[in-house]
């Protein structure tokens, strides 16, 4: 469970250091649709996320632009861990490509 919760810690994570300049602070009210319009997708129950999942995950890009935001929302993603046991990891690996996140940007991510 702590292993699904970190791979979708990180690719929230990774959603959210594509941003440049802050929006506000980030709150886990504000992660919470995210998490639940990409539940279907990362739990296996649907091939492919959602329009909502994607554009959720848009706007926590948007949102989650400083570490201490970053480190917000790897305190909500905590939380919510539990709520969702049964969590595909290859799902969430997947996530970034299917709403067109790339993390190759960054080091330590291929190109």
């Amino acid at each position: 469970m702590v292993k699904s919760a970190m791979a979708l810690f990180l690719v929230l994570l990774a959603t959210a250091r594509l941003v440049v300049e802050p929006v506000e602070a980030l709150g886990c009210n504000d992660l919470a649709p995210a998490v639940v319009q990409c539940a279907p997708y990362a739990l296996g129950n649907v091939a492919q996320p959602s329009a909502g999942c994607c554009n959720e995950l848009q706007r926590v890009k948007g949102m989650a632009s400083t570490t201490a935001d970053r480190r917000q929302m790897c305190s909500c993603l905590k939380q919510y861990a539990p709520r969702f046991p049964n969590v595909k990891e290859a799902a969430l690996a997947a996530l970034p490509q299917r709403v067109m996140i790339f993390l190759h940007e960054y080091a330590g991510y291929p190109k």
